[in-house]
């Protein structure tokens, strides 16, 4: 017969390891039934942090849209708006040590695309 799990081996501060061992014995329940609901909860976690964030997002959206309907800008308004704000993005760019040009904005936004997926 096979085993159905595998071990696990990972390292932590023994304040951790005291930690662990006190909760498993206050719900009594061993060290990896613990560790399961800590990675069970993390998970949960995890999925209401990215819907909160996109709930967020797309209130700004609703946001900006409702203040465009009250207030629309003229063409040239919206161009002024434009430049200062690639003013203030290549200003933030340059702080971070990131170049403007479309190879570098592509990579940082591939690469801001990946980490969001792991």
């Amino acid at each position: 017969m096979s085993r159905t799990t595998q071990i696990l081996g990972f390292s932590v501060p023994p304040a951790i390891v005291d930690e662990v061992e006190a909760l498993a014995r206050e719900e009594r329940r061993t060290k990896s039934e613990l560790f399961r609901e800590m990675v069970r909860v993390y998970q949960r976690y995890r999925e209401q942090r990215d819907l909160d964030e996109e709930r967020w997002v797309l209130s700004i959206i609703e946001q900006a849209k409702a203040e465009e309907k009250r207030n629309p800008m003229s063409a040239k308004d919206l161009l002024k708006e434009s430049g200062r704000l690639a003013t203030f993005g290549e200003q933030q760019a340059k702080k971070r040590g990131i170049k403007t040009n479309m190879k570098s904005i592509n990579r940082v936004i591939h690469e801001r695309r990946k980490a969001r997926r792991s």
